[in-house]
Order: structure tokens, then sequence, then C-alpha cells
């Protein structure tokens, strides 16, 4: 693969993630706006996290067959359609079909199917020394732009919140499908090299391979249900519903989380080549976790978003080192199948978070999202590292 094509993927990622950490933040509240109660804002993100299921579905029983760039081009002009419907639209079960359909993150990153094609073609590019570094690169410009993306989602609040400001980003949103559309446009010699053309079945993985999948799975689960109660889109919600934090304040809140969050991907690539990738992984993925059960219990705005930012400086630090150490565990036939199989189970796992938490909220247990998540998060974090300390670093 030519180097131009790590420069494509590597816009695409930027500009995607630019208008998911602004859709991320700007939907719930829109949704707000739009009158409907907390119950129908976390139906909104439930659906959002099914499109994401049903998406890396596709791409695991049949991304092979249909063909990577296919897929991904797919994938953008969905984006696009979607977009285009949020725009046109405020029509609910309308907008909850845009909404399935566009790959729409939650998180204010991804967890959908372009990352997990993107992941698994990445570790072929560079020598296997240097890839903790290029997911570094890859995440630490996701989450740059994922700021830019949070500080965009304030625009509305600069026109008192006309509702016609928040269809004219949706249409930006289909716009940026069509780019990718045209940077995917351009990729070649991207598909399994040494698997045929047809619907991808365990049975061709290795006994190894297949025990790992399901054990990821389960791990994976595990972590993504507790994030489910505490993505971007519903951290955004809480401080707008705790604290009737307007969007100019959340922001700035989740531009200046966000920036932080790039700033510990680089640190994150850098301590892994001296601890270890799983090692990384645990420590500061557990202290982000006592952070975050900390966010709801300090009882003041002020202290709750500090302590979001702490938790910033941290929570993220697993994800380069976590798609490094699935280059670790997988070899290239396999990889693109095994992060999308997991990355399925962990959208599956955190559909869960969005219906509760509004049940929650709307019965004035505040708090309990925030913890519910945490904990789980915490028991993830000490089964993954008891599961793998033996056999990688």
């Amino acid at each position: 693969m030519s180097k131009s094509s790590v420069f494509y993927i590597l816009v695409a990622k930027a500009l995607r993630v630019f208008v998911f950490g602004l859709v991320s933040i700007m939907t719930p509240v829109y949704i707000a706006l739009l009158g409907y109660s907390p119950l129908y804002v976390g139906a909104t993100l439930m659906v959002i996290i099914a499109g994401n299921v049903f998406s890396n579905l596709l791409l695991t029983w049949y991304g092979d067959y249909i063909g990577r760039k296919k897929i991904l081009l797919l994938f953008s002009f969905l984006m696009f359609l979607s977009g285009i419907l949020l725009f046109s639209t405020t029509y609910y079960p309308l907008m909850l079909f845009a909404v399935f359909i566009g790959n729409i993150s939650t998180t204010g990153t991804e967890a959908g199917p372009f990352q997990s094609i993107e992941t698994g073609i990445l570790p072929m590019l560079v020598e296997e020394k240097k890839i903790s570094r290029l997911f570094g690169i890859y995440n630490f410009i996701g989450y740059g732009a994922s700021s830019l993306g949070a500080l965009a989602a304030s625009i509305p609040s600069y026109f008192h919140e006309d509702l016609s400001v928040f269809r004219l980003l949706y249409a930006t949103y289909g716009i940026i499908g069509l780019l990718l559309f045209a940077l995917y446009s351009n990729l070649n010699n991207i598909e399994a090299s040494n698997r045929s053309r047809r619907r991808l079945t365990l049975k061709e993985m290795s006994d190894k391979a297949r025990r790992d999948v399901f054990k990821l799975s389960i791990l994976f689960s595990l972590d993504a249900f507790g994030g489910g109660f505490v993505t971007q889109s519903l951290l955004s919600y809480w401080f707008y519903y705790t604290y009737h934090a307007s969007l100019s304040s959340l922001g700035g809140i989740f531009l200046v989380a966000n920036i932080i969050t790039a700033l510990s991907i680089i640190g994150a690539s850098l301590i892994a080549e001296k601890l270890g990738n799983l090692r990384t992984m645990f420590y500061s993925h557990l202290l982000s976790n006592i952070f975050l059960i900390l966010v709801p219990l300090v009882g003041s705005f002020p202290l709750s978003v500090l302590f979001l930012f702490l938790r910033q400086s941290v929570s993220q630090m697993d994800v380069p080192t976590r798609q490094a150490f699935m280059a670790q565990i997988f070899n290239d036939k396999d990889r693109v199948a095994a992060n999308a199989i997991t990355n399925t189970f962990r959208s599956i796992s955190s559909i869960f978070g969005s219906p509760i938490s509004g049940f929650l909220l709307n019965i004035g247990l505040v708090s309990s999202p925030i913890i519910v998540g945490g904990l789980s998060k915490i028991v993830y974090d000490v089964s993954i590292f008891l599961s793998y300390r033996n056999e990688v670093k």
C-alpha cells in the first residue's frame, strides 16, 4: 500500500471524528429542545448504538465478501443520507431511521465499522515495533478532531438555539460523508490477501484466535456495558440535565476534555513502549474509572468538570494500546474480523446504558448512571489484566 493511502485514512479519520464529536454533544440537546423527555433521549441514543451494532455485524459477516473498499464507500454514503434526512425532517420516527443508518457516534470518537477496518489495515503499513506509535498518531488525530467537533457543537447557542442551525450542522454531517466517499475511492490494495471473497465464518480462524475472540468479546462487552452509561452524549446530557449547562458551556468543556485526551494519547504510546500495551491499558483505565465515579459525587459543577478532566487525562490511553494489543494477539488474516466481532459485542453491550440512564435520570437517581458505569469498567480492568498478564506485556 502506498503512503498516500495512509494519508487518506488519517484525513478520513479526522473528518469523520470531527462530525462525530459535533453530533455526539448536539444530538441529545437537540432532542430535548424538540420537547422530548430523558426517556426519548435515551431511546434515541440506543437506536444510534443499535445502528453501529448492525453495521459491525454486516462488516463481520460480509465485509470480505463485499470488499473492504466497497463497504467503506457504502457506509460513507449512508452517512450522507443520514445527514440529509436529519436536515430535512423533525418527524421522530424518520429521525430514528436516520440515526440508525448513519453510524453516528455517541462517544465523540467511534465504535463503528470505519475504525474496525482501518485498525485492521494500519498494522500492514509499518514495522511491528512501530505499530503502537502509528495507532498513537491515528488516535491523536481522532481526539484532536473530536475536540474541534465539540467546540462546533456550541454554535447553536450563539443563535439562541435556533433549531434550523442544528439542522444545518446535520447537513454538514452529510457533506462529510461525501468527502469520505471521495477519499476512500482512492484506496487500493486493502483487501484481505489470503482470504477468498466469501462470508466469514469463525471456522476459518485458528483455535487460539477463536478462543481469544470469545474471551475478548466477553471482556470488551463488560467494558462497553459500563461505557454505555458514560458516553460523551450521555455525559453532555448529564451536565445539561443536572447543572443546566448551556451548549456553549458544553462545547467548551468537551473541547478541553478532548484536547486533554488527545495529549494523553501521545503519552500512551510512549509509556506502552516501556511498560507494554496490557499494563498501560490496565493502570491508566483503572485510574480513570476512579476519577469517573467521583464526577457525580463531588456535588458541584466546577468539581464535576475537574474530575471529568482528570478522567479524560488517562481514560483513553487504553485505546491505541488496546489496538496494538489486538495486533499482538491476531495476525493480518484474522485482525479485521476479530476487530469487527469484538466491536460488535462492545456495541451490543453498550446499547443498554442509554435507556437505563434515561430511566434513572427520569426518576431522579442522577448519580447512578455514572457510578454504575465506573464500577463495571473497573471489573473489566481487573479481568483483562488477570486474563492476559502472562501472555503479553
